[in-house]
This record gives structure tokens, sequence and C-alpha cells, in this order.
């Protein structure tokens, strides 16, 4: 089981695979199903995965009606069309990709800009072979850990939000009583509990487990807290897990992770956290994140589970905070994924949270499981920039960004390194960051200023034999002599004295 975090079932194998080619004009979405059944689902699905490309509109509504055209010539399926990051995307697929690479061409020969759609996954590596009773509350060691081993008392963390919190992923388990019961829908098309797509459920438990490490409720008596206990206002979108699909917990697309993100933007939220990832980059989602950061979104994301120096998308992308994971002991988990673009630590092993009744019968009461993955260590993150950005308003996405990174327990290399980035997450430190900024840089120096050349002329008439002189500049001798002289000297810009 695997989400972008950690590594059974491998994202990148699976994104690559010329079976699961797909498109895209714009965002679209699949959800997942069983965590215990996502092998069997996923070897069964591939082979029926459409080639699916995005197509990302310059001119508005007209071109997205000649992309349909196009689309339709060639026996295609506009999947959906999507307005986000202040573009139209419009999304694509074909039943085999000889065809699809036909429409791109004629596409891209019309002047639009079409790439394929990339495989988005969850970044799990593993969950625990038995789930956990919890007989009483218990602090999860990385929740103790990102707070110097003192978690603050409930007093010390805001009772509502300026800055919400958007979780994109397999959906939030509303009946477990260690949730939040006030988190919504950040699409509103999830909010029916009837749906495909509620919300409210998670047939993966993955969001659930996610949701649990921010947000669990504390001094309930009840399982386990998360780094903002209780946070209030919390936006989900569900990507993975839709009921019926046989594909439900497996994979999703990086369309649909630009539609989701926008969804978030628009019910409010300010920080979205994503334990989720894949291989192939894509401009578009690229473009897409670049913006939703420039507009004053934060946005963190798991590092990915191959345990390799590979890049893992939408982490990658310098607009998202890309978050490794580390072990009680302080050092980086096996599988975690080391690259230039690592940016900050956090816990992702033996992480302690909220998920529902079991996955191979998805009967009996909500309960509590130990995962391993960076998407246990992203929403560590995630979290803490909520708690950070509610307590000190004022500040911008790119200054709590700055505050959490710089303010991190360095880990590994002095500095800045791939595997652990700035270091491990920390709340003390970033709070403290945030108080004293860097310095400005120091003003270049400027560049000296070129000598000065002039003419120096010494007679002397009938007194020759007794006549000499000395020139100074800024007090550095320049030149001496008798009489007659006559002759070109240069000297640095400054006060001249010519002594005689």
């Amino acid at each position: 089981f695997q989400h972008a975090a950690t590594r059974r079932y491998s994202p990148q194998l699976a994104a690559s695979s010329p079976l699961a080619r797909r498109v895209f004009v714009g965002p679209a979405t699949k959800a997942p199903y069983g965590i215990m059944r996502m092998f069997a689902l996923l070897a069964a699905s591939a082979a029926a995965v459409p080639s699916r490309l995005v197509v990302t509109m310059t001119r508005g509504s007209p071109a997205s009606v000649q992309a349909a055209q196009m689309a339709a010539a060639r026996r295609g399926n506009v999947n959906m069309t999507i307005r986000a990051a202040h573009k139209t995307l419009t999304v694509v697929e074909f039943e085999d990709n000889s065809t699809a690479r036909a429409f791109q061409d004629q596409a891209e020969r019309s002047g639009l800009r079409v790439e394929e759609d990339q495989r988005r996954f969850l970044a799990t590596s593993s969950a625990s072979a038995s789930r956990k009773r919890q007989l009483a509350e218990e602090t999860p060691w990385g929740i103790e850990r990102v707070y110097n081993e003192a978690v603050p008392n409930a007093s010390f963390f805001p009772s509502a939000v300026t800055h919400p919190l958007c979780i994109i992923d397999s959906g939030y388990l509303l009946a477990h009583p260690d949730l939040p019961s006030d988190a919504t829908a950040a699409d509103p098309s999830q909010a029916d509990p009837a749906g495909t797509r509620y919300f409210g459920g998670d047939i993966c438990n993955h969001g659930t487990h996610v949701a649990g490490t921010i947000a669990a409720i504390g001094g309930n008596g009840e399982g386990v807290v998360g780094v903002y206990p209780g946070a209030p206002d919390l936006k989900i979108v569900k990507v993975f897990g839709q009921a019926g699909q046989l594909d439900g917990c497996g994979w999703s697309w990086a369309s649909q992770l630009v539609d989701a993100v926008q969804r978030c933007v628009d019910s409010g939220a300010k920080i979205v956290s994503m334990s989720l990832g894949g291989g192939g980059p894509s401009s578009t989602e690229r473009d897409a994140f670049q913006t939703f950061f420039d507009d004053g979104i934060l946005i963190v994301a798991s590092a990915g589970n191959g345990g390799s120096s590979s890049y893992s998308y939408p982490a990658s992308y310098s607009s998202v905070m890309s978050v490794a994971a580390t072990d009680s002991s302080d050092k980086k988990a096996s599988f975690s994924q080391f690259n230039d673009e690592v940016d900050i630590a956090a816990p992702g092993v033996d992480v302690v949270s909220t998920v529902g009744p079991p996955s191979d019968t998805g009967v009996g009461p909500p309960g509590y499981d130990s995962y391993r993955g960076t998407s246990m260590a992203a929403p560590h993150v995630s979290g803490l920039a909520m708690v950070l950005w509610n307590k000190y308003p004022s500040y911008t996405n790119a200054e709590v960004r700055t505050a959490l990174e710089e303010g991190a327990e360095d880990l590994g290399e002095t500095g800045i390194d791939d595997y652990f980035g700035h270091g491990l997450v920390n709340y003390q430190g970033a709070e403290m960051r945030l108080f004293t900024p860097s310095p400005p840089p120091s003003p270049p120096l400027a560049p000296p200023a070129p000598p000065i050349e002039f003419q120096v002329t010494v007679g002397g008439g009938g007194w020759e034999g007794e006549v000499s002189w000395t020139l100074t500049c800024s007090g550095a001798l320049i030149g001496s002599g008798g009489a007659p002289y006559s002759g070109t000297l240069s000297a640095p810009p400054g006060e001249c004295t010519l002594d005689m």
C-alpha cells in the first residue's frame, strides 16, 4: 500500500507504464478503493486506462469548443473542462495512443498546448499488520518531536482560523469520534452523502489518517492528538476513493489536482496539504501551482517513497514545499526520496493516526493504525503551517514558508541538503524565525573609480638647480623631482597637493 511518501508498490513505475497513458487539456479525477486490495485493483484496471491529454486554452471558450470538435472527430471524449489558475484546461481521452498522438499533432498545429496527463498516487509506504485499539489518548511521537517534546496546551491554539487548511486525498471520515465534525467539502459536488465522491467517507483510510495527524482532537480521552488538535474549518477534496471504481485507491491525475486546488482556493483555504505524487512532470500542473503560490496559497506535498534521488510531482515544483520523512532517531526514512527539491523533513515512520473500519471488510467502528511514508510526513508540516499562520495572520504565504524552512532543526550535512532540505520542521524555531527576518543582503561594492591622468610641468627659471617638488594625492606619493620637469602622472580621485 503506497502513497506519495512510502513505497511497497511503486507509483513511479506505474506512472511510466505504456498501458496507462493519459493526456490532458484540463484536470480529471479518479478515486481509490480499499488499501488492502490495492495491488490487485491496480493490476486489474491498468489495462483499461485510456490515453489522456490535457489541452491548455489560450483563447478562451472558442478554443475549448475547437478542441472538443477535433477530439470528437477522432472518437475522443472530453472528460472535463477545468477553469483553474486563471486558465481553461480541457481533458481529452482516447482509446489508444496512436489516436491520441494524431489529435495532439493537429491541436498543436492549431496553436493549442497539449501534453500527457500524468498519474498521481497516494504516498504511503505501508500500514501496520493490525489496527490499534486506543484504550486511552496518546500523543504520537512525531507530534511531540515537532514541538520540541512539549506540545502546547489547548489555549495555545486559535479557536477560529483566518487561513483554513484544505486536504486533497481520499476523503475524511466525518463520523470518526477523534476528528473535528465541522470539516466541509471544498467541492460542493462532494457534499452529498449519497454521492460516489462524498467527502465524509474514506474507503482508502489514507485521507483520514492524514487528517488525524493534522487535527485529531486533544483532551477527549480518545485515540491520538494532532499537530493542531481539533483544527477548525478544514476543507476536504476527494481525488481518490470513489465508490464503485476498481482503481479507486490506485491513482488520480495531475489535471484533477489542479482542479482540486482551485476548489480549495474557491472554498477560502489558504493552505493545501497533499500526501501524493508521481514521477512525471507536467508543465500545465507546474504553471498552475506557481500561479496558486503567487496568489498567496501555501502548498505542501510529500517528497515520494521511492527511496531514490528521483523527483516526485507536484512536490518537486519550486512553488511547493517538498517534505521528506524521518524516523524516531531523526534519520532519513529508507523509503524517502532525496533530491535538490526537498525543502524540509518531518516524522514519517510508525505514525499512529485515525482510520476507518477495517479496509478488508468495511465493517466495524473507526479506529487507529500506524502508517509510514512521506504521506505521513507532509501533514506534520501543513499542520504546523496552519498553527503558525493563524496565530500570526498578517504574514504572507512566502514568509510563513521561509519561517518553517529556516526555523527547521538542521539534520545531516550542515546547511541545506538533498535528504532533509533545511532540516526537521520545528514550531518553536519557525515562530522565532518569523520574528527575526534575515538581514537584507549587503549592497554590492562599487567598482573602484578609474585613475585620473594630468600633466605636471615644473620650470624654475634661474633657480632650476635649487627647485624640487613633490606631488601627493590622498596622502599617497604620486611623484617627485627637480626642475625642469614636464610629464604625465596618474592618481586615483582625491585631494592632491603639489609642494615645491
